[in-house]
C-alpha cells in the first residue's frame, strides 16, 4: 500500500479508461471547479470523483481489487475485500498499477431513487438532476455542492479557501 502522501494524481482524460464501461460518475474538488472555470486556479494534490451509493458497486466492479482502498474510518486506509462497502464509508482510494502511488480518490454520496443526501445533515437533500452539470462534455459535481462541502469546518486549508474563491468569483461573473 502506498504512503498516506504518495499521489500522482490521474489526469482527467483517464479517468473514463479506468472506470471501463461505468459512466455514471463526476468530477469533484478543486479539479471540477478549474474546469467549471476553464482556468487552473492552484496545484491539485489528487484527483476526485463522485459516485452516488446506489452505483459504487458497478464502478468498482470495473477496477481491478487490489487497487482498491477503503477509508474505514477516515484516515485508516483497508484494501476493499469486494464485499459491499460500509455504510460510514465515504471514501475509497485508488492506486496506480504498480501499487506504489494512489492515482484517484472517490466520494461516495448517499442517495435514494430521486435524491442524494448531505451525510453530515440528513435534512439537506438535492434532486440527482442538480447534482452535476455538464461542462465542455465532462459531468462535475455542482459548484454549489462543493461549497457546501468545503465549508463544513471552522479552519479551511488554503486550498479550500483558494477553491472557495473562485466559486464565489464565478458566480459574480455569472458562470453559474
Amino acid at each position: 500500500m502506498p504512503h498516506p502522501d504518495s499521489w500522482q494524481p490521474l489526469p482527467i482524460q483517464d479517468i473514463q479508461p479506468l472506470l471501463g464501461s461505468f459512466h455514471r460518475w463526476v468530477l469533484c474538488g478543486g479539479r471540477s471547479i478549474d474546469w467549471w472555470i476553464n482556468r487552473s486556479t492552484r496545484q491539485h494534490a489528487d484527483t476526485d470523483i463522485g459516485v452516488f451509493r446506489s452505483d459504487l458497486s458497478a464502478c468498482l466492479d470495473e477496477m481491478d481489487p487490489s487497487r482498491i482502498y477503503l477509508c474505514d474510518p477516515p484516515g485508516q486506509l483497508k484494501r476493499w475485500d469486494g464485499k459491499a462497502v460500509p455504510a460510514q464509508v465515504h471514501d475509497i482510494w485508488v492506486t496506480d498499477t504498480t501499487h506504489d502511488h494512489w492515482i484517484l480518490q472517490l466520494m461516495i454520496y448517499d442517495d435514494d431513487s430521486e435524491q442524494v443526501i448531505y451525510r453530515r445533515d440528513c435534512r439537506i437533500t438535492w434532486s440527482k438532476h442538480q447534482h452535476a452539470l455538464t461542462v465542455r462534455n465532462l459531468r462535475i459535481l455542482n459548484p454549489v455542492i462543493t461549497l457546501l462541502f468545503k465549508l463544513h469546518r471552522s479552519q479551511l486549508e488554503d486550498k479550500d479557501c483558494l477553491d472557495v474563491l473562485s466559486i464565489i468569483d464565478a458566480v459574480a461573473n455569472s458562470k453559474l
